[in-house]
């Protein structure tokens, strides 16, 4: 009885190729989190620190844009200024208070002399004409105000403007890139971890059910001590062999406890949240084709954004060369002007106009060679961008092929670790029933102990490198193809 009960208890690892996630157990409490690999995918994408970050550059990126265009649009600008003068140098004009008229009769008085005459009647129009002067003219007026609405549209900048823009879309454009590649980062680390805590809580299933077979193993022994068919040496080798199991479990334990405190860290779950995983994999080995994978890879948001970060360096040194041509620009000004005699604005009636147009040139010829020295550093940075994506292109066509050779090398072990698992697990049966029957000694008992748990943890892991590789395959077709194919308990 005992021989079938054992057997079946340690076929906890399945031949069949599944890595099964843990089911939630029945006791668990209603609080209790059950998350799915998708849901945590989505968890990590709505709520990830580095997704926002990515998010709020392309914000940036898109208002960068903005400003660019508005370069090449009419600008209007409107201004209101009050001035207060408290002194200035047309202060003087105020002390003319036109002619005297008590001197009137002296200028055509018969009794004078003609100079005297003339003399007299040319102050007094010299006088009325300064005092009239310093009334009509805005010269050293106390209080000023002026209305002021420009407007300026660029005609030509030497296509420094157009460059602008383009650079601006290009960066836009490689920030949306960016984007779904932090966004497809993420999704590797979140499938990885969760597969890491489920590879994690199997290995500690592994570590607890090989301590209660010890266990039973060491109770049997006891049993046959007490019946006479058992040395002392048996019965001390046994609780040396289930005293032994008791670090692995505690080891087995902490791993699963800081794999699942990583997969709460990207998910954003609480530290203290119970949470049980509900997604399982099928590990059928699947078929991956280097054509489709090379197509996808040609077509990756990080080799995109490489592409339009050579097309901005590029509209960047057309805008340094613009440096070289002439800026033309159209521009109108409508100017009111109004002096009241005290603080209080003034009527409609009061304000004089002042309008104009004009045509402004600016051509710079010599800058001390500053823009020989943009034109140069633009070049620079184009030459830059051009053998970063070069490097980015051959990089991802080595990591191809490294993470084809990783998924056949993953797959190749997979069949013979779980074809050495079940010899393992036939092996511990034969040498059970064997010393049930008297035929074997404990010491054949505990190597093929021994041997079954290793076996059993080296599928475990055989399987993790199996998802992973497929994980990194599709994280090299930037997540639009899918080879790890999840399925629910």
């Amino acid at each position: 009885m005992f021989s079938r009960r054992h057997r079946f208890l340690t076929r906890v690892v399945p031949a069949a190729m599944l890595l099964a996630a843990p089911a939630a157990a029945s006791g668990q409490t209603a609080d209790t989190l059950c998350l799915s690999l998708t849901q945590a995918v989505e968890r990590a994408l709505g709520k990830s620190e580095e997704i926002a970050t990515a998010r709020a550059r392309v914000s940036q990126a898109d208002a960068r844009v903005t400003q660019a265009t508005a370069a090449s649009l009419p600008q209007l600008t409107a201004t209101l200024t009050y001035n207060r003068a408290i002194y200035s140098q047309f202060s003087a004009l105020a002390g003319f208070a036109g002619a005297d008229t008590n001197s009137i009769p002296s200028a055509f008085d018969q009794t004078l002399p003609a100079r005297v005459r003339y003399d007299t009647l040319s102050s007094l129009l010299m006088a009325d004409f300064m005092a009239g002067l310093a009334k009509g003219l805005p010269f050293g007026r106390a209080n000023t105000y002026v209305s002021l609405v420009q407007v300026s549209q660029p005609l030509f900048a030497g296509g420094r403007i157009s460059a602008a823009r383009d650079m601006a879309r290009r960066a836009q454009a490689a920030s949306e890139h960016q984007l779904a590649e932090t966004e497809a980062d993420m999704v590797l680390q979140v499938r990885v971890a969760y597969l890491n805590v489920v590879l994690a809580q199997r290995l500690r299933a592994i570590a607890v059910d090989a301590r209660r077979i010890a266990a039973e193993h060491l109770d049997q022994v006891e049993l046959f001590r007490q019946a006479g068919t058992a040395s002392q040496f048996d019965l001390l080798r046994a609780r040396v062999d289930l005293e032994n199991r008791e670090p692995g479990v505690v080891l087995a334990e902490n791993l699963a406890r800081v794999a699942m405190l990583e997969l709460k860290r990207l998910t954003n779950l609480p530290t203290d949240a119970p949470v049980t995983l509900t997604s399982t994999f099928d590990t059928q080995p699947v078929e991956v084709d280097e054509g489709t994978l090379a197509n996808l890879i040609a077509e990756r948001p990080a080799l995109l954004a490489a592409q339009e970060m050579v097309a901005l360096r590029r509209a960047g040194l057309k805008s340094a060369r613009g440096d070289w041509f002439p800026t033309l620009a159209a521009q109108a000004n409508l100017a009111f002007y109004a002096y009241p005699t005290t603080v209080t604005p003034p009527g409609f009636s009061q304000w004089r106009k002042d309008w104009s147009l004009a045509l402004a040139v600016s051509w710079p010829l010599f800058d001390g060679f500053a823009r020989n020295g943009r034109i140069g550093e633009a070049n620079a940075a184009l030459s830059e961008a051009t053998s970063q994506q070069a490097m980015l292109e051959e990089g991802m066509r080595v990591e191809l092929s490294q993470a084809v050779g990783d998924y056949r090398t993953a797959v190749a072990q997979l069949r013979a670790r779980q074809e050495t698992s079940r010899l393992a697990q036939e092996a511990h049966d034969l040498a059970d029933l064997r010393y049930q029957n008297g035929l074997a000694t404990q010491l054949e008992v505990s190597d093929a102990a021994l041997v079954l748990d290793q076996t059993r943890v080296n599928e475990v892991q055989g399987l993790a490198d199996y998802v992973k590789a497929l994980a990194r395959l599709e994280r090299l077709g930037g997540g639009r193809l899918t080879l790890l194919r999840e399925t629910q308990p």
